[in-house]
């Protein structure tokens, strides 16, 4: 199978909702803490978005061959 290249951001903007996703599944209530502007993950849930953004990317790249065109090495 040939790999395929998208636009880097589109690959991370969708690894991102998938990861932020299942993050928010997980830790539900727990998932975020106010600062004093923003939301953003605890602790414990930024460590959990972490492992599954990294595991999403390599089940993108490995099982389906889907690339971030930052990885494109040739024409």
């Amino acid at each position: 199978m040939a790999k395929i290249y998208i636009d880097n951001a589109k690959v991370m903007e969708f690894v991102d909702t998938i990861a932020t996703d299942y993050t928010t599944l997980n830790y539900g209530a727990d998932t975020w803490v106010e600062t004093e502007d923003s939301l953003e993950f605890s602790e414990e849930a930024q460590e959990y978005y972490m492992e599954v953004y990294d595991e999403v990317e390599s089940m993108l790249n490995n099982i389906l061959d889907i690339h971030s065109n930052n990885d494109f090495k040739g024409k």
